[in-house]
């Protein structure tokens, strides 16, 4: 597993932090079909999604819903971006009056139904949860950004689905 550790300026926007966007640029240069549910003001993923009509994704539905339809619909991802609010304080302040946004372990379910087997999940917060070994997914690279002061670190994860193996949970 690859692991480092750098310091830069926060930001709402976590993909505008230069060093995480290079973190998903890095995987979106080797993907072919990628999925963002939280994807704000970033078109970077084939399929995104935000709750928020006012933003430029290309859906605006909670993540659930928009992972089900992807998967209603067939879609198998080698690259999934998971960047929801870190704290129920974000997610009030960033989605309030949008609709429900209290299904993360529901969109964790359906990012890993979607995942292709050697596909890579993307996982961004302040906890090193990811989709972890219930979804057979091993860790393959751990940036710690550190933003100085009172200011939490930004965790970003990157686990690949294993393929062998599997036991439907």
């Amino acid at each position: 597993m690859k692991f480092s550790r750098v310091w830069a300026m926060a930001s709402a926007d976590t993909f505008d932090v230069p060093c995480i966007g290079e973190f998903v640029r890095s995987y979106l240069a080797t993907s072919t079909v990628s999925v963002d549910p939280f994807a704000r003001n970033k078109r970077w993923a084939t399929h995104t999604n935000d709750l928020n009509p006012e933003t430029n994704a290309e859906h605006h539905m909670d993540a659930a819903s928009f992972m089900s339809m992807l998967k209603e619909r067939g879609v198998s991802a080698d690259l999934v971006i998971l960047d929801p609010p870190y704290s129920m304080h974000q997610a009030v302040t960033t989605y309030e009056g949008h609709g429900n946004m209290h299904q993360i372990s529901r969109v964790k379910d359906l990012a890993r139904d979607i995942l292709s087997p050697g596909g890579t999940a993307l996982h961004f917060g302040w906890n090193s949860t990811g989709l972890g070994l219930k979804h057979h997914m091993e860790m393959i690279e751990l940036m710690l950004v550190c933003h100085g002061g009172s200011h939490n670190d930004t965790i970003c994860m990157a686990e690949r689905r294993n393929g062998a193996q599997e036991v439907m949970l």
